[in-house]
């Protein structure tokens, strides 16, 4: 088009909201995005953290055999810090056993001398090969039977 001096007005043809993908436009735009990227790492990296965190001072609970002390724990997540406040806190877990800070009951034997000497003997007879006696040689038939004519048999045999 020719305007009233006799210049083309060419320099703005075809340059409207097309060519704005290059301008400034397309560059606060990519920052926007490179922003909200920026962002979500750094929420998943806080995350991760905080995660690694609770495992490392759960750990240190469990060694010290309080694994249900790193959900009451509210101090700084420093593993030295938390051995310590478990330490103070000795008085509210207890000794760290299941049986909290009751002494162990005193354990006596299911067993008299006599029966365990018993039992010793028949320990080592099974381990040495004693063969079975008749009782024994007639139960393991009867167990071991497959079909009701061995079972008739097996009984049959300790009958005799």
């Amino acid at each position: 088009m020719n305007d009233a001096w006799g210049f083309d007005d060419n320099d703005n043809a075809g340059q409207g909201n097309d060519t704005e993908l290059t301008g400034p436009k397309a560059l606060r735009d990519a920052y926007k995005a490179q922003q909200k990227l920026l962002e979500d790492i750094q929420s998943q990296l806080t995350s991760e953290r905080a995660e690694r965190t609770k495992e490392k001072l759960s750990s240190v609970f469990e060694n010290l055999g309080v694994p249900g002390a790193a959900d009451v724990y509210q101090g700084e997540p420093d593993p030295a810090k938390a051995k310590a406040w478990v330490e103070s806190m000795q008085g509210v877990f207890g000794n760290g056993s299941a049986q909290g800070s009751a002494p162990p009951a005193d354990v006596t034997p299911a067993l008299d001398e006599q029966a365990q000497q018993q039992f010793q003997r028949m320990t080592e007879a099974g381990q040495t090969g004693t063969p079975m006696g008749n009782m024994e040689s007639a139960s393991a038939a009867v167990g071991s039977a497959n079909n009701i004519e061995d079972l008739i048999a097996a009984f049959g045999r300790s009958i005799q």
